[in-house]
């Protein structure tokens, strides 16, 4: 595998005169995990206990208060008591007199079972509807979508400083992920290691440029408090279609466990974005390819599940364009020494559910986790459309060579003479996986590319015309190279296929340059 030399060799060079100057937003650098625990936005733990005592006391002497100075009255049969929000919905989200039972119901196996979880985030299991509450209180919140077992929500601050805070950020999302501590055989649903896994990935890719910035993490435990369930259900309405997560009030038990994650918002996933433009398809594609690169190099990462719905997009700046400026294009006279950065996008890889990755601190050594993906180790689903077709069968693609290099492993130990240590096919670094990924992207923006007089933005000089045909046949010849060769032949890995680029002039040393840049911001 290469590692990404040609990205290292650029650290010391000039940066290189370009025709259209842009801002890249910067990101200061910090550890994931201190990153997690600095930004959490609800609290938890003691002092949310040390709340709820002072709520209580107060509770307590404003009622002895209005005993004392209220006369008495003649006594009069009290009906049996019946909570308030159970018959009036306008009560919904209000601080109720009682706090939560739920998490008498976790056993001490269950809390046993969840220290390994808990270490991570360094809090203990909260109760869900008085999470909902705080959360409530402050944000205004929309189910964005839905994801592995999870549901997507953005969160829109009430308080205009902090709604100002966000927003230079990029808005903040919550992925609110059921799970169960026991494994159990249900698609609808993820357990205990798989969730534990993925905030472990996360807070390692957290620091790394291209991925999800994460603010905080959560575990609660409960019924769905009404501020989530209410944008949960205006979603089923607006999205029918896509809404098939199931109700949870109707399936989750009283007790149920979630993890939460904060999150920046990444931005649109590439399969909303319609007919790309050139500049949109070209970014969209070499900048997914050079954030895995970067990745594999620093932590040996497998995304493995890079659909086009876990590759998103926006502007780099805030309102600023999500496409190259119009002025460019129109008075372009020669093709510019830079073609990567035009469309003014950043890329942002999310979702790491079936990822591998090298994580841990220096106590825990090489820690490796990955996901054992056992849905697709018998699985013929077709799809329907293209698009998920292409998608299924990289999902085999990769698992037939994973398989495959574990049968090499097992013949090179026996010709060795020596004895094979058993292990699961997908604890290996595989990274052309990424690569195979990576072919799955490409042809997928190349379905949604124009033809004809359309492959051009309106009003593009001679000039503008030319490199964006360029761009086009550059991501066509992509496409033969990976898509058309057996998986022996392909690239190694994102990185191996940078090089290829850079030797076939897909990509220039300049852009490479420009990347370099990013990175270091």
């Amino acid at each position: 595998m290469a590692d990404l030399d040609a990205l290292g060799e650029l650290k010391n060079q000039q940066r290189p005169t370009r025709r259209f100057e842009k801002t890249y937003g910067k990101k200061k650098p910090a550890m994931a995990q201190s990153r997690a625990m600095h930004f959490d936005l609800f609290g938890g733990g003691d002092e949310n206990k040390i709340v709820d005592e002072m709520e209580k006391l107060t509770i307590k002497n404003d009622r002895k208060e209005r005993v004392e100075s209220v006369p008495p009255v003649q006594e009069c049969p009290v009906p049996a008591k019946v909570h308030p929000t159970e018959h009036n919905p306008r009560l919904r989200g209000r601080r109720k007199a009682t706090t939560s039972k739920r998490m008498a119901t976790l056993t001490q196996d269950k809390m046993q079972a969840l220290k390994p979880l808990l270490s991570l985030v360094n809090q203990e299991v909260q109760d869900f509807q008085e999470f909902g509450r705080s959360m409530g209180k402050k944000y205004i919140c929309t189910k964005l979508g839905e994801g592995a077992f999870a549901d997507v929500f953005k969160l829109k601050p009430k308080d205009i400083d902090e709604a100002m805070q966000v927003y230079e950020r990029g808005g903040l999302v919550i992925k609110v992920i059921p799970f169960t501590v026991d494994k159990i055989d249900d698609d609808d649903i993820g357990d205990l290691e798989s969730v534990t896994r993925e905030v472990r990935i996360l807070q390692t890719l957290d620091p790394l440029h291209g991925f999800a910035r994460c603010r905080g993490v959560h575990v609660v435990s409960g019924k769905y408090p009404d501020v989530l369930l209410d944008a949960f259900q205006m979603f089923k309405t607006t999205h029918p279609l896509t809404a098939i997560n199931p109700d949870p009030t109707k399936t989750a038990p009283a007790d149920q466990l979630y993890v939460i994650i904060e999150m920046d918002d990444a931005g649109t996933p590439v399969w909303k974005i319609g007919r790309p433009s050139a500049f949109q398809a070209f970014d969209i594609f070499w900048k997914t390819a050079m954030v895995l690169a970067n990745a594999e190099e620093k932590v040996e990462f497998e995304h493995r599940d890079l659909h086009n719905g876990n590759v998103c997009y926006k502007p780099l700046k805030r309102n600023g364009p999500g496409d190259v400026i119009q002025a460019v294009v129109e008075d372009m006279l020669e093709e510019p020494e830079v073609t990567l950065g035009l469309s003014n996008l950043q890329v942002t890889v999310i979702d790491y559910t079936l990822a591998r990755a090298k994580v841990g601190n220096d106590s825990e050594g090489d820690l490796v986790v990955f996901d054992p993906i056992q849905y697709w180790e018998e699985n013929d689903a077709e799809g329907e459309s293209e698009s998920d077709k292409k998608q299924y069968d990289t999902y085999r693609k990769v698992r037939d060579w994973a398989r495959g290099e574990e049968a090499k492993a097992k013949a090179a130990a026996e010709l060795d003479g020596a004895e094979y240590e058993e292990r699961d096919k997908y604890s290996r670094f595989l990274p052309k996986s990424n690569v195979m990924w990576l072919g799955y992207l490409v042809a997928d923006l190349l379905m949604k590319s124009a033809g004809g007089r359309g492959a051009s933005l309106p009003g593009s000089s001679r000039a503008a015309k030319r490199l964006q045909l360029y761009m086009w046949r550059t991501l066509e010849e992509v496409d033969v190279y990976v898509n058309g060769s057996s998986p022996t032949l392909m690239p190694e890995s994102a990185g191996d296929l940078l090089a290829t680029a850079m030797e076939m002039k897909w990509l220039t040393l300049a852009d490479m340059a420009v990347f370099r840049e990013e990175l270091e911001e």
